[in-house]
């Protein structure tokens, strides 16, 4: 008996059967892609309880099932607990990420500044343990003490807000750096009739000089700290996500399940959003964005009263990659410090 085996495209099986003579035409078996589509409509099943396993045990793994607070005070415990409630820290919710927790230990120690100094939220099996150290209030009475309000920086007095001592220095008033604006010495006819401890502050005017650069053409790459656990199949050089929602990300695959024999495997990756972000402007909308970011820069620094004033492009410069921008900024901010003073003693008062 004599037989050949040969290998062909589907298709040409197709056209061999209808051209066939004699001969019998028989499939020993399948290559590439339709075998892999055999052998998964073959095992169909048991890869559908598998995925199934995996992505309950995934979200088993990845619940929280119990949430203590580790105090003694239940007033505390009670706000804590309902606030970690509001932030999706409760029982049958996901856990959070490093980044989550992170900002949710940053909020907490913002929100509760005057009755905690430090909170841990450590993630334990199924659980979640809060620990925290309560903040210890210590008051100094300094009332004892005697002071100035001095200038901090070289500035225009633009408002003050005095509630103690005698003032040496008036609105609009150029000060130097140390100069007392505000005394603790009370005079009469320029003698000293007391000391006292001054108390006020004092918003000045002051300047700034910054030089920033910005890029005609920019990316930017940023992980957004979301990130996620999903399974993939690879097969070949082909990946394909499960579940997958993230537009931009990176990833880190581990194999959980490998053919020995087939070109599959099933993996869990875990997937970090990224956020990209690219720019390109002309010379007008670099040296605007320029001014922008000086501006920002110099506003993350100032508090709920202060504010910048006013200001103006001193000179910019371009080469074929960005911008250079000076900027001069006028600023109105607390310029007002203290400087303790001893206690005047008039002589005279003492002598005999």
């Amino acid at each position: 008996m004599n037989e050949v085996i040969i290998t062909i495209l589907y298709d040409d099986y197709e056209v061999l059967l209808s051209n066939k003579t004699i001969y019998e035409v028989e499939i020993v078996s399948y290559l590439g892609l339709i075998k892999t589509k055999k052998v998964i409509k073959a095992y169909k099943y048991i890869l559908i309880f598998i995925l199934s396993s995996f992505l309950i045990i995934y979200l088993l793994s990845n619940l929280i099932f119990r949430v203590d607070i580790i105090t003694n005070d239940n007033i505390m415990k009670d706000k804590l607990n309902k606030y970690l409630i509001t932030r999706g820290i409760s029982k049958y919710h996901l856990k959070k990420n490093y980044n989550e927790l992170k900002s949710i230990k940053e909020d907490i120690l913002a929100k509760y500044k005057d009755e905690i100094d430090w909170i841990e939220i450590e993630s334990i099996g199924s659980k979640y343990i809060v620990r925290y150290e309560p903040r210890v209030n210590t008051k100094f009475n300094t009332d004892n003490k005697f002071q100035n309000i001095i200038a901090t920086k070289n500035a225009v007095i633009y408002s003050m807000d005095i509630k103690r001592g005698q003032i040496i220095k008036n609105r609009f008033d150029y000060v130097k750096k140390g100069d007392v604006i505000v005394s603790g010495y009370i005079y009469l006819n320029d003698k000293i009739m007391d000391t006292i401890k001054a108390e006020g502050v004092v918003y000045g005017e002051t300047w700034y000089k910054i030089k920033v650069k910005y890029p005609l053409k920019y990316e930017s790459i940023k992980k957004t700290g979301k990130s996620k656990k999903v399974l993939s199949i690879k097969f070949i050089n082909n990946n394909i996500n499960l579940f997958n929602k993230y537009k931009d990300y990176d990833k880190k695959s581990n194999i959980l399940l490998k053919n020995n024999i087939l070109p599959i495997s099933i993996n869990i990756e875990k997937q970090s959003e990224l956020s990209i972000k690219r720019e390109s402007n002309n010379e007008k909308e670099a040296v605007k964005k320029g001014v922008d970011s000086a501006l920002k820069k110099i506003s993350k620094k100032l508090s709920a009263k202060e504010y910048i004033k006013d200001y103006k492009i001193l000179n910019t410069s371009k080469n074929s990659k960005e911008v250079s921008v000076t900027v001069f900024v006028s600023v109105v901010e607390k310029i007002s410090g203290y400087s303790e003073i001893e206690e005047y003693i008039d002589d005279e008062d003492n002598s005999g």
